[in-house]
């Protein structure tokens, strides 16, 4: 097959699969113990996809046992199970996409159709939690910045896509928040965060963006700083019930 036949999920596979082969050394400290697991760029079709959630990086929960997932995977079968994600009959989504599903249905939307999700990075890490002091924390955010081109990418020819929706924290430093992530740290892969942001004390805080992507695509972005593993999504979800017509208009528009 040639590289123009190939779909979206194939060559975000083969990118993300060339860039932790080329940096996997090197973030090597940040993985679960003997653990070497696949990339996952993304979850369900992007070439289908009107909204895409977004997300720090895969749990490492989604390897575990009984979930199917070979030693080795070959990269066409790899993007091949990603695009079926959430239409496969075995094995069902994690459980951590339960409150996404939920903001999804509020909106007429959903993973087995027309929404997908993608993240910072790709790398089933440890728990973000254990790189709160240095030097983890500084190799994890640089690994966020590496990882970052595969995202944009996702997104940027997502041809559907008209509403992104992002929760959570990226680090756990000043510019922890998801967002505050894009604005600061990715200056040089030409992505703006538009918009304004002022941070606020109290869980569940929202904004509304607009993300700039290389070559002049702009798409609604509406952040909210608590995500889906904050009392099981209660907060993410009322957040977003609370925005409904926010959420509404943009997706419309």
């Amino acid at each position: 097959m040639s590289y123009a036949e190939r779909s979206l999920g194939q060559e975000l596979v083969d990118e993300a699969l060339r860039i932790v082969v080329e940096t996997s050394e090197q973030y090597q400290a940040l993985m679960p113990t003997g653990a070497q697991h696949p990339p996952l760029p993304f979850f369900g079709s992007l070439e289908q996809a009107r909204v895409i959630t977004f997300g720090l990086n895969p749990s490492a929960g989604e390897f575990s046992a009984g979930r199917g997932w070979p030693v080795s995977m070959a990269a066409a079968a790899l993007a091949e199970r990603m695009e079926n994600y959430f239409v496969a009959e075995h094995p069902s989504p994690h459980p951590w996409f339960r409150p996404w599903s939920t903001v999804l249905s509020m909106l007429g939307t959903s993973y087995s159709s027309d929404a997908a999700h993608v993240d910072l990075s790709p790398r089933a890490t440890k728990a973000a939690s254990q790189f709160r002091s240095e030097p983890l924390r500084s190799l994890f955010v640089s690994m966020l910045v590496t990882d970052a081109k595969i995202w944009i990418e996702a997104l940027r020819r997502a041809p559907s896509c008209s509403l992104v929706i992002a929760a959570g924290s990226a680090t756990n430093d000043s510019s922890g928040y998801i967002n505050e992530f894009i604005r600061d740290r990715l200056p040089q892969t030409g992505v703006r965060l538009l918009g304004p942001w002022r941070r606020q004390r109290g869980a569940g805080q929202t904004a509304s963006h607009r993300i700039g992507l290389p070559g002049g695509r702009e798409i609604p972005l509406f952040f909210c700083s608590t995500g889906p593993t904050m009392n099981g999504g209660a907060t993410l979800v009322s957040a977003c019930r609370a925005n409904l017509d926010v959420l509404k208009q943009f997706l419309n528009a």
